[in-house]
């Protein structure tokens, strides 16, 4: 991992037995950056070091980090608290060190900058069509977690220290570009075009594949919390549903009533209330995991899901007398119409939202 110090900027780059390409970026570095002061931190296993660090002015350490690129950049970023700024790059031949006083320039006005392949004049992956399809494709599917950026997987990026927490940050990610991009706190986000000085590796192999789908996932579950929430709605549906399949069978016949009400309503309140338990205390541990749990958050959630639950039941009890609809069917229509209302009580009057880590 190599860091560039530029009045109070840094610039870092996780190396593992890349010691030949490191070394040109520290050379391109120094030449667009005269005035740097550069940190090398080798996370390599192959002994050789950074070829031309200690000759380019550079004071050279053994990374602590054992991992992908992604651990080392957060270590970078731990090791950088006195920064305005810093500078990310994954040192891969597409991208070169002489974009960095563009990208330095393009920071004074903005939170967040990218050297982009999808803006005006540039060719993605250097007329590589199949690489190009794959990784329109991989951008693509991670436009929801940062619209405003079109290369959403870009390797080579810079920001304000104060748009990302370290420790928000997934260490096991397989781009570490696009967890700052959908983790960072930015208001305003510019795109530089990319000075291709070479080919990229294919670096979606199956693994690497894997790695991106499994990240998506972690993003999308942190950054559209209702997602989690609506897992655990759909885990509390299959035990309501299973429990109120078998409360049915005990209440057989369609005209059975209980205490004046259709047989289908008893058993809904009983298959519910134990879907309400397990609900509660998945969203604690889960979906609201890091927050801080209102006083008797417990019987919040009770109210709460009571009160809901009485709507469950009006919706229950129209789509089964009126809407003619099976009471399995009509049970999940109705438990789907106050899916939302019950998210943003909880959001807002159950767990209160959890402090930035130090």
């Amino acid at each position: 991992m190599v860091f560039f110090v530029v009045k109070k900027a840094t610039v870092i780059i996780p190396t593992r037995d890349r010691s030949e390409n490191i070394g040109e970026w520290v050379r391109q570095t120094r030449a667009a950056l005269p005035e740097a002061d550069i940190l090398v931190m080798d996370n390599s296993t192959d002994k050789r070091g950074v070829p031309g660090a200690r000759e380019a002015g550079c004071r050279v350490v053994q990374s602590t980090s054992r991992g992908g690129a992604a651990k080392a950049v957060i270590e970078g970023i731990s090791l950088s608290q006195d920064c305005d700024s810093i500078v990310v790059t994954d040192g891969e031949p597409q991208y070169s060190a002489a974009d960095l006083p563009k990208i330095m320039s393009k920071l004074e006005g903005n939170d967040l900058v990218v050297s982009s392949r999808w803006v005006a004049g540039v060719d993605p992956h250097g007329g590589n069509s199949t690489g190009t399809v794959v990784a329109r494709l991989a951008n693509l599917l991670a436009w929801p977690l940062a619209p405003r950026i079109k290369d959403r997987i870009s390797g080579f990026l810079a920001f304000r220290r104060a748009v990302v927490d370290a420790g928000s940050l997934d260490p096991n990610a397989w781009n570490i570009g696009l967890e700052i991009m959908a983790r960072g706190r930015y208001a305003s986000v510019a795109e530089v075009p990319l000075a291709a000085s070479g080919k990229s590796e294919n670096r979606m192999s199956a693994g690497h594949l894997l790695g991106y789908v499994r990240q998506l996932v972690s993003l999308y579950m942190s950054k559209f919390q209702v997602l989690n929430f609506m897992v655990v709605g759909g885990i509390g549906y299959v035990i309501n549903m299973g429990a109120y399949s078998v409360l049915l069978r005990v209440f057989k016949g369609a005209e059975t009533t209980f205490l004046g009400q259709h047989f289908y309503l008893p058993p809904f309140v009983f298959s519910s209330l134990l879907a309400i338990v397990s609900n509660y205390e998945l969203n604690r541990v889960w979906t609201f995991k890091g927050w801080t749990e209102q006083s008797v958050g417990f019987v919040r959630y009770l109210s709460m899901a009571l009160v809901t639950l009485l709507f469950d039941m009006a919706a229950l009890w129209a789509l089964v007398d009126f809407g003619k609809l099976t009471p399995i069917l009509a049970a999940a229509l109705a438990i789907a119409i106050v899916f939302i209302i019950r998210y943003f009580i909880a959001k807002r009057w159950i767990w209160s939202r959890k402090s930035p880590s130090p």
